[in-house]
């Protein structure tokens, strides 16, 4: 999960003469404060004021806290999505695809922002306002659901409960480099995928094979 491509300018000018207001400011200052605060917690004054802007102007650009929660769920799935629809169009084994998943997704998240992850996990998130982030969130674990499912029909891969499996790969792919260590975000992420694939993998031994056919993706989350 990373930011999209900044988008056209849209909002009043700041008081200080700064420029417009964009999206994609507004959605990183909300997430940055709504990891930190809780969704309550984190107002439109509070996001406004670490923008050095007024309310008037995020209320020009969302109509109330609940729209912009669900655009900035929305908004930081989009990359993955967009990322396995063409790791998809590659038509891989669909264990190195899971591999690759996996490893590029906890790369991302160890190398950019380590609180965005905690904006799916939201409580508030299950409340019926918020079906678009519902949405966004259920593309990302079907994602994984769809891999497992081919994976258990090829007979690459084993496991008891494919919807749980699916839900604990994306929860591992954005969780699993939170924690304070010494090793890059390229280490942690390749300890993941290992970690996830040597358990799913019908015949573990063929855990190296499957990484280094996935090192030669050359594919990566924009």
């Amino acid at each position: 999960m990373t930011p999209t491509p900044a988008r056209r300018p849209v909002g009043r000018p700041r008081g200080d003469g700064r420029p417009h207001l964009t999206r994609d400011e507004a959605l990183l200052a909300a997430a940055r404060l709504i990891s930190a605060e809780g969704y309550t917690g984190a107002s439109i004054r509070m996001i406004a004021q670490a923008l050095g802007a007024a309310p008037a102007s995020l209320f020009n650009l969302f109509p109330n806290k609940d729209a912009l929660l669900n655009e900035l769920v929305v908004y930081l799935a989009a990359p993955s999505l967009d990322f396995y629809a063409r790791l998809a169009a590659l038509a891989l084994p669909p264990e190195v695809a899971l591999f690759k998943s996996l490893f590029e997704e906890a790369a991302l998240v160890a190398s950019v922002d380590r609180t965005l992850p905690a904006i799916f996990y939201l409580p508030e998130l299950q409340k019926p306002q918020f079906g678009p982030a519902q949405q966004a969130r259920a593309a990302l674990v079907a994602h994984y659901r769809r891999l497992i499912e081919a994976g258990l029909a090829s007979g690459a891969l084993q496991c008891d409960l494919p919807d749980l499996a699916a839900e604990q790969m994306l929860q591992m792919s954005e969780t699993s480099v939170l924690a304070t260590l010494p090793a890059s975000p390229q280490a942690q992420a390749r300890a993941s995928a290992r970690f996830a694939l040597r358990a799913l993998l019908a015949d573990p031994a063929r855990l190296d094979a499957v990484e280094a056919q996935s090192s030669q993706v050359d594919l990566t989350i924009l």
